[in-house]
């Protein structure tokens, strides 16, 4: 199996890839060219494992939450190579479920949740047991987050100053997750390989401020 899977939903990008148990990876700084960057390092990786974009069986891709533009960049890219190839098998991978897995894969502890910053006060967060979502990810607001208890666990680079613990993503547990979910057969149709977003974008948010003015 040759699997090409990518996290651009973040300030640092993750691409990996696995050809027949080879697994290769490259991490970089997201930027304003973040597409272009993405491309070339999809590319750098195909060529140094001698392998063409079309010999690719299975693609994952972080759907969010995150970054707007990372999680539009790299859902559509992906969307877009499913269309060039109509039997490639897709795997959508929330940010939260990620962050789970690595933490519980490094902790085994029973219940906990996950943290993200959404901005202005607000963290996208999902709570787990035994490593399995116990609902379903959503956004709080400031005033929310007095609800968290028991262990909360972010990123490192975040440090959100309530957290108890804190992981980092890497290449090395995207590929392992991506692997993961394509072992439990958890693949998606290109029509509902869509972003999960939680919250609006900032245009959105202004658009709906201004009507309530009006």
């Amino acid at each position: 199996m040759k699997i090409l899977t990518l996290n651009t939903a973040f300030a640092n990008s993750d691409i990996a890839i696995d050809i027949d148990g080879k697994k290769d990876y490259i991490s970089h700084s997201s930027s304003a060219k973040q597409s272009e960057n993405a491309l070339v390092c999809i590319d750098e990786l195909l060529k140094r494992n001698n392998t063409k974009i079309q010999d690719i069986d299975t693609m994952g891709v972080v759907i969010g939450p995150g970054s707007f533009t990372g999680i539009r960049i790299g859902v559509g890219l992906v969307k877009g190579m499913a269309v060039a190839k109509p039997s490639i098998k897709l795997v959508g991978i929330c940010s939260l479920d990620l962050l789970a897995y690595t933490y519980y894969s490094q902790t085994k502890c029973n219940e906990f949740s996950c943290v993200l910053d959404a901005l202005s006060g607000n963290i996208f967060v999902c709570s787990y047991k035994n490593g399995k979502r116990s609902n379903e990810p959503k956004m709080l607001t400031g005033e929310e987050l007095d609800n968290l208890n028991g262990t909360v666990v972010g990123l490192k680079s975040e440090n959100l100053d309530f957290c108890t613990d804190f992981v980092e993503f890497s290449p090395q547990k995207l590929m392992e997750y991506t692997n993961y979910k394509v072992s439990n057969n958890d693949f998606v149709d290109e029509s509902n390989l869509l972003p999960l977003y939680l919250r609006k974008s900032q245009a959105e948010a202004g658009l709906d401020g201004t009507n309530k003015k009006n």
